[in-house]
């Protein structure tokens, strides 16, 4: 792993699971709180999808649909599982959606990119539809930001080397750009939603869950 790559990477469900703590109780929250929303009649979107784990994990059975920019990384579309190759720096419109899911991938588009696709995806879900989104984020006091980083690392020495750990963090500085969780928040108020809430959280990783 001497540079790190959506485009190049192997084994990506294992790698994510190997970087982010108690990833699996994450999906299985995802999984349980979409069960809420779900409507046969409408549309399943993960946004980011990467190989489709997800989509395949949440037992819709309506059409489900995923978007990524990693060609790499997307299976072929399959019965009820469409995947679509889509950059979505340049948004995306989304229509009769009864759930949106979002794991740790707004935090890989440009700033200017991010509140345009939360107002099409707002636009796009049902009155009483879901949306789930997972970001890494910063914290405001520096010393807990320091803490959080470090407590992060030696997760991650459990299956990398303090080289790979290195290398990936040098290849991110340029993609990678979390928000503080207040920044994030008001970006979705300020675009429409008023009910929303956490529901998980471990260091600089937190879910949240938004409904319209």
């Amino acid at each position: 792993m001497s540079k790190f790559s959506f485009d190049t990477i192997k084994d990506f469900d294992k790698h994510i699971k190997d970087s982010i703590p108690n990833y699996d109780l994450l999906s299985e929250g995802i999984v349980s709180l979409s069960k809420f929303f779900l409507d046969k009649t409408a549309v399943y979107f993960d946004v980011g999808c990467s190989t489709g784990r997800m989509l395949e994990l949440i037992p819709h059975d309506g059409l489900k649909i995923g978007l990524d920019n990693s060609k790499n990384l997307l299976p072929e579309s399959h019965d009820a599982v469409v995947y679509k190759n889509v950059d979505l720096n340049e948004g995306y419109e989304f229509k009769n959606a009864c759930l949106i899911t979002s794991i740790f991938t707004l935090q890989f588009l440009r700033f200017d990119s991010r509140r345009k696709l939360i107002q099409q995806i707002y636009d796009g879900l049902n009155e009483g539809g879901g949306l789930i989104v997972a970001e890494k984020v910063f914290s405001n006091d520096s010393q807990l930001q320091e803490m959080l980083n470090f407590s992060l690392y030696d997760y991650k020495d459990k299956a990398f080397s303090s080289q790979e750990i290195l290398d990936k963090e040098k290849s991110l500085r340029k993609i990678l750009k979390p928000n503080t969780s207040a920044e994030n928040q008001r970006i979705f108020e300020e675009v429409g939603f008023k009910r929303l809430g956490i529901f998980w959280k471990f260091y600089n990783f937190e879910c949240w869950i938004y409904i319209k």
